[in-house]
């Protein structure tokens, strides 16, 4: 098979999400020998981390599932005002939240994060206001999923990643 069939929609040059990693480009493939097979790759560049690479197998369909275009500008637009987006309920049992925040991460629903950011910015200004400390999981979680978003809605704004919070903060607080 080519390499154009393989890879049809992944053109080198295109930039992707990749799972938890964020923004890449698409750099080439590479051939690689695996147990005495020959294993075609897909090369990744993190757009965060210049020099970096990853090698995703052409024939895991589990990996290339984890391969997202880019949303548009206005498909974020959309996605800012889903009802999914704006009915997120908190989850009061920390290990259920522990482990639902742990899926979102994870499948990099985006609709699911951007709900997820705003339910822990709520709850942790709801936090501080009572005098309470905001759990170190939570603020995890909360980290790791706005350099998540960060990283796609960086580029789809053309915004540097410090405004990306802002940004979404205002849009979901009208």
């Amino acid at each position: 098979m080519r390499r154009k069939e393989m890879f049809p929609v992944l053109q080198i040059g295109t930039q992707v999400v990749y799972g938890i990693h964020g923004v890449c480009n698409v750099t080439g493939t590479e051939t690689r020998t695996v147990d005495r097979k020959k294993v075609e790759y897909l090369i990744l560049e993190p757009n965060d981390q210049p020099g970096a690479h990853f090698l995703v197998p052409a024939h895991n369909q589990v990996a290339l599932s984890k391969l997202r275009p880019l949303l548009t500008k206005a498909e974020l637009e959309l996605l800012l005002e889903s009802p999914e987006v704006l009915q997120e309920q908190w989850i009061a049992v920390e290990n259920l939240r522990k482990q639902k925040y742990k899926e979102l991460i994870n499948n990099a629903d985006r609709a699911a994060i951007i709900g997820m950011i705003r339910l822990l910015y709520r709850h942790r200004e709801e936090q501080l206001a009572a005098g309470r400390k905001f759990h170190l999981c939570d603020e995890n979680f909360l980290r790791d999923a706005k350099k998540l978003l960060a990283s796609e809605c960086s580029v789809v704004l053309g915004i540097p990643h410090s405004e990306v919070i802002e940004y979404l903060n205002q849009k979901l607080n009208k």
